[in-house]
């Protein structure tokens, strides 16, 4: 109110007005920067709970990249030494990380920073997932075989002796494993399929190479416990659980079935339900 004064009725007060004015919001910002600074200690006077304190401190690190994406944190001891609080507090700190999604723990290996999830929302390969993430996404081709569509023939309609190609493919982005999938597609739908590359989007291949425009995908999810193999190949031990995806896409007709194994810490699948109005 005073410097609104000054301004209406100019005096020769008003530079040292301004002046003083100025130097005092210096002060207010050269505090908040403090304030920042000693945010970022455990204040054991404060009512703020202890566990909340360590929470902020390590989200922060988080946050700023100072702790960066697979990193291990230090340990409960660790924490507990440096701050001088109890295991436990430690502890509860952790427990509200991980829920949040934050970091993952890990029995006997501690607790790791989180990384971005890949989300799947609609039916979208996993290509363009990934770089929808701003990731870089890379495909290895394991295996791939041509068999017959034995007993797959009901979920394509097709004789048990139609030819059919299985093909099997390790997903990453940004050369972390994420995905291992298994396609089985007709031959009449891609014939010589097995000669084309396959390191990249299927759907985009279906569709440039055989006028295969897929529009609906018929999906059944569960989560499943890896196994020796599952572990080696998406470089993960028995602690991760995996999200097991078994699914029917379509065009007019169903085009290829794929059964895909992703790790749980790195993939999210989204699914929007609506009801019918009753």
């Amino acid at each position: 109110m005073l410097c609104s004064n000054v301004f209406l009725r100019p005096n020769k007060n008003c530079a040292a007005v301004f002046i003083s004015l100025k130097m005092v919001y210096t002060t207010i910002h050269i505090y908040v920067i403090i304030i920042k600074v000693v945010d970022m200690e455990i204040d054991k006077k404060s009512p703020i709970p202890i566990y909340f304190q360590l929470k902020n401190i390590i989200k922060d690190d988080i946050e700023s990249g100072v702790l960066k994406p697979g990193s291990i944190i230090p340990s409960e001891r660790e924490y507990s030494e440096k701050y001088g609080i109890s295991r436990m507090t430690v502890r509860q700190a952790l427990k509200e990380l991980e829920d949040d999604g934050l970091i993952i723990r890990e029995r006997g290996r501690g607790s790791f920073v989180a990384r971005p999830k890949i989300e799947q929302k609609n039916i979208m390969s996993f290509t363009e997932m990934v770089k929808n993430m701003g990731m870089v996404p890379s495909t290895t081709v394991i295996d791939l075989k041509r068999t017959v569509v034995g007993n797959l023939h009901n979920r394509f309609m097709l004789d048990e002796q139609e030819g059919l190609f299985e093909i099997t493919r390790l997903r990453c982005a940004n050369n972390v494993p994420v995905a291992i999938e298994s396609d089985y597609i007709p031959e009449r739908y891609a014939p010589g399929i097995d000669e084309k590359d396959l390191t990249g989007s299927l759907y985009r291949l279906l569709r440039e190479e055989y006028n295969i425009e897929v529009t609906c995908s018929s999906a059944g999810f569960e989560a499943v416990m890896s196994d020796s193999y599952l572990e080696k190949i998406l470089e993960t031990d028995g602690c991760i659980p995996l999200l097991k995806v078994e699914s029917v896409n379509i065009s007019d007709k169903p085009v290829f079935y794929e059964v895909s194994f992703y790790r749980s810490d790195t993939f999210k699948y989204v699914v929007n339900i609506y009801r019918d109005g009753r």
